[in-house]
């Protein structure tokens, strides 16, 4: 079972469910909503908080038409276990993310909604109080069986679950149609949105692979997103540190500037750029560290996404005819805002054993008319 302390988020405990299979065993899962967050990144939060408890991604992510994203996870079997795929997915169709996962008959699993909500809380998705995935649940309830279906028994290993992943992509709009009734399938929709690539090429030899062993260094500081002109902490939220390289700037970039487009434009990236990463965690003041680190040029990235309420004092008036008289008052009126925002720094350690201190992890101006300034949220996040 998933190896994290259970620290379950409402939502994830209200929409978990365990049901029957088909060969007699238990499908277990859950889902959450995105809430701002680009699928992009949510799938990478989610395959992050799988390695850092041993489970091995089963090939690459894959993108359906539709653009649900998939992917299995699996720990490697040994001679007193038995290695069982996780299937994760991320929903543009219905702005969820979804784990789900298959035990044989027999065998149990009591604390299987505990570890699925500590595992989307690990990814720092951890859904809202008004429940949005909820209210989609039947289609969220979908969304991962068909590539559990096709993966359920075949797990002897992860060399043999890889072949199986490649099967299932191949197979996969099959899998989804057999589904349905053959004759009376819903037609697959065209993918018809504007696909942006970055303008360069991905060079794995730019990015430096042995700057993430251990070194003497650290870098740590502070987190600073915008919602309703308020400046908030990304707080206990998954945070990562990258080797700098040309090509990750502009897809973060990229990402960044296209956040809100996920209706009209796909941002289609080499995933293999966030492959080297270091991985971490803000605390729920928004700070972060990084330790041990070796000199060089660093990216250090999070996604911050938020609400904010703010009240407006409204004046009203009234003539009454009758008496001559205009009467005045005051209405108060509330409006929440929303915002999602990819936070980045542009980090150089000089040499080894250096502390990089005060460090802001803020948007960077990309799509945005105005830059958030260091000096605003220092001053936020100190008051």
């Amino acid at each position: 079972m998933i190896a994290l302390s259970a620290h379950a988020a409402t939502e994830c405990e209200q929409n978990y469910s365990s049901k029957p299979s088909a060969d007699g065993g238990t499908i277990h899962q859950s889902f959450v909503g995105l809430y701002g967050v680009d699928t992009a990144q949510a799938m990478t939060s989610l395959e992050s908080s799988a390695r850092k408890i041993g489970f091995q991604p089963l090939g690459e992510p894959h993108v359906a038409a539709d653009g649900l994203i998939t992917l299995a996870v699996a720990q490697k079997a040994t001679v007193k276990a038995r290695g069982f795929p996780i299937v994760m997915a991320v929903s543009p169709q219905t702005d969820s993310a979804i784990i789900a996962f298959q035990l044989a008959k027999g065998v149990g699993a009591a604390t299987a909604m505990g570890n699925i909500c500590s595992f989307f809380d690990s990814a720092g998705l951890k859904g809202n109080t008004t429940n949005a995935s909820g209210k989609k649940s039947v289609a969220n309830a979908q969304l991962a069986l068909p590539l559990l279906g096709s993966l359920n028994g075949t797990m002897i290993d992860v060399q043999a679950a890889k072949a199986t992943m490649a099967a299932s992509e191949a197979a996969s709009g099959q899998v989804a149609a057999d589904a349905a009734n053959a004759r009376g399938a819903a037609p697959a929709i065209a993918d018809k949105r504007k696909v942006i690539t970055p303008k360069s090429v991905f060079d794995p030899k730019a990015v430096d692979a042995s700057a993430l062993a251990d070194g003497n260094a650290t870098i740590s500081g502070i987190t600073c997103g915008v919602v309703g002109g308020q400046n908030r902490p990304a707080a206990d939220q998954a945070i990562t540190l990258f080797p700098y390289s040309p090509y990750l700037k502009e897809a973060i970039d990229l990402i960044d500037s296209n956040r809100y487009k996920g209706n009209k434009v796909r941002v289609d990236i080499d995933k293999r750029v966030f492959d080297t990463r270091l991985d971490g965690k803000t605390n729920s003041n928004g700070d972060f560290r990084f330790t041990r680190v070796k000199p060089g040029r660093y990216l250090v990235m999070t996604v911050f996404s938020g609400t904010a309420t703010s009240v407006h004092n409204n004046l009203r008036s009234s003539y009454d005819p009758s008496r001559n008289t205009i009467y005045e008052w005051t209405e108060q009126e509330e409006s929440t805002s929303s915002a999602t925002d990819v936070l980045q720094a542009d980090v150089t350690v000089k040499q080894d054993g250096q502390v990089v201190d005060g460090v802001v992890v803020k948007p960077m101006g990309n799509g945005r008319f105005l830059p958030v300034l260091s000096s605003v949220c220092k001053w936020h996040h100190n008051g």
